[in-house]
């Protein structure tokens, strides 16, 4: 090969194209490495944004999720001026609806012993008289003894008081002094009982409710009280003395408010104005246990009502 044709060779132009081509690839291999590098450098620049943050649709429904997770569990305050009146708190009051299927509220039996029990407890009248448990005023009582006649208790009225100490002087078996502890009360029903205890008439043999003839005169005086006042109705209680069981006491205390009640139906007493009430061996005139005084609680007594009313 001669000098001249290596540079025929060289100038046919194929050493020039080499080094075009080495540096057209040096060029683009230091734009990629520039692609590359630039973004970590915080360069301008537009690049792929999806390859490094999320898209903007995500983060937004992102917040939405949060926002209504916050509004449906913080709960809400309601804050009311000081000044505003209790009218202007009800009108801005807002009533939530009823379920669609709800009716009216259910109505709780005042009965039910599962309801409680929100009424108020009924406030009960307290009498100013004296009063028997079932609420009745307690009975004037009438003590006839030999030569004195105690009347004690409350009357509705000052005529009422005289009327009754009219009535027990005109009725006593033997003169007598008349004492009276009578307070008076225009409260008091004019219908109160009066109480008759006698304290010498004639009593029930021990053990038996018989009517003797002396005893039976005694309650004929009853009777004739009873015709001359047609208002009147009589309650008899019988009693017996201490002796003995209280089941035998109760039950011959029975018969005998029976036998009373008998005595004055055939004396001529309509037997819808008597009644009977046996107390067996309680309420005794006397604790003793001699004859006389055993023979004091065998006995009936009387509450003698409307004698109070007039005829």
């Amino acid at each position: 090969m001669s000098l001249y044709e290596y540079e025929d060779d060289y100038d046919d132009g194929r050493p020039l194209k080499r080094i075009i081509l080495c540096a057209v690839a040096v060029v683009v291999l230091s734009a990629l490495l520039w692609l590359v590098i630039r973004p970590s450098l915080g360069g301008g620049g537009t690049t792929n944004a999806s390859m490094f943050e999320p898209a903007a649709d995500t983060v937004a429904e992102d917040q939405a999720v949060d926002t209504t997770s916050t509004s449906a569990l913080a709960p809400t305050t309601t804050r009311v001026d000081p000044t505003t009146t209790a009218a202007e708190v009800e009108a801005t009051t807002t009533i939530p609806d009823a379920p669609p299927d709800s009716t009216a509220a259910p109505t709780i039996s005042t009965g039910s012993s599962l309801a409680p029990d929100t009424s108020q407890p009924a406030v009960e009248d307290v009498a100013s008289y004296p009063t028997l448990p079932d609420g009745s005023p307690v009975p004037v009582l009438a003590i006839f003894d030999t030569d004195t006649i105690t009347l004690s208790g409350t009357v509705p009225s000052q005529a009422a008081a005289e009327r009754l100490a009219q009535l027990a002087i005109a009725n006593s078996k033997t003169p007598a002094a008349l004492v009276q502890f009578l307070a008076i009360n225009p409260d008091v029903p004019a219908t109160v009982g009066v109480r008759v205890i006698e304290m010498n008439s004639s009593r029930f043999p021990a053990g038996t409710a018989d009517v003797l003839p002396d005893h039976g005169r005694e309650l004929d005086r009853i009777g004739a009280v009873m015709n001359a006042l047609p208002n009147t109705t009589v309650l008899v209680i019988g009693h017996a003395d201490q002796r003995g069981s209280a089941e035998a006491n109760f039950a011959v205390s029975e018969a005998r408010a029976r036998a009373v009640v008998t005595h004055l139906v055939d004396y001529g007493i309509d037997a819808a104005r008597l009644s009977s009430r046996a107390v067996g061996e309680n309420d005794l005139l006397s604790l003793n246990d001699d004859e006389t005084a055993l023979e004091l609680n065998r006995r009936t007594e009387f509450v003698i009502y409307g004698t109070l009313l007039g005829t």
